[in-house]
């Protein structure tokens, strides 16, 4: 009987910092919208999307995954002499968007005021749509990268709060002889604790 006495007191003891922390919520969705910065390529910046959830392991650290939708990004080509060699008038679309899982390492400035840093995988696909002489619909090619982000978060109360956080995406590329584009995003969003 000792033995399963000390054993559950034990047990007890170990647990007892994890039931300390639990006074935040565990669960947490989050919702990001932004710009992506796209160097070394000549199609515009596109807006994004991104849908998260999350799971805090303790008040400093929680395992975050998500989909990230990119919008499209077209540039008009052609040189208008229609000779039908592939050098005519039309126009190619950059259609793109991740996969990431993520570590997210908090550091808490007050009861509301959190800084947080991400890295993890991310799992990037792009192709290049065409239309007119340029037309194509090639299979989107993936591309895997690091994520890192730095952040902010304001916590209005215990369900509810809202994020702004900086992340380099890696290198995204359209095709194995694509000089692809390195990319970065800037976002803000709402978090709900649940």
């Amino acid at each position: 009987m000792k033995r399963v006495l000390g054993s559950a007191l034990l047990c007890l003891a170990c647990a007892t910092p994890a039931l300390a922390d639990a006074d935040h919520p565990l669960w947490y969705g989050a919702m990001d919208v932004g710009t992506l910065n796209m160097q070394n390529t000549s199609y515009a910046n596109p807006g994004s999307l991104t849908f998260s959830a999350g799971y805090r392991l303790s008040r400093h650290l929680a395992a975050e995954r998500g989909l990230n939708a990119i919008g499209d990004s077209t540039r008009t080509n052609g040189n208008g002499n229609g000779n039908g060699n592939g050098n005519g008038n039309g126009t190619r679309t950059a259609r793109q968007g991740d996969m990431r899982f993520l570590a997210v390492v908090y550091l808490p400035l007050s009861q509301k005021l959190e800084l947080f840093g991400k890295a993890g995988l991310g799992l990037h696909s792009a192709r290049i749509l065409g239309t007119g002489g340029y037309s194509s619909s090639p299979s989107p090619y993936p591309t895997g990268n690091l994520i890192v982000g730095v952040g902010v978060q304001l916590n209005f109360n215990q369900c509810f709060g809202t994020r702004l956080q900086y992340e380099a995406l890696g290198h995204s590329k359209a095709s194995a002889s694509d000089p692809g584009a390195d990319i970065s995003r800037v976002s803000i969003g709402g978090v709900l604790n649940f």
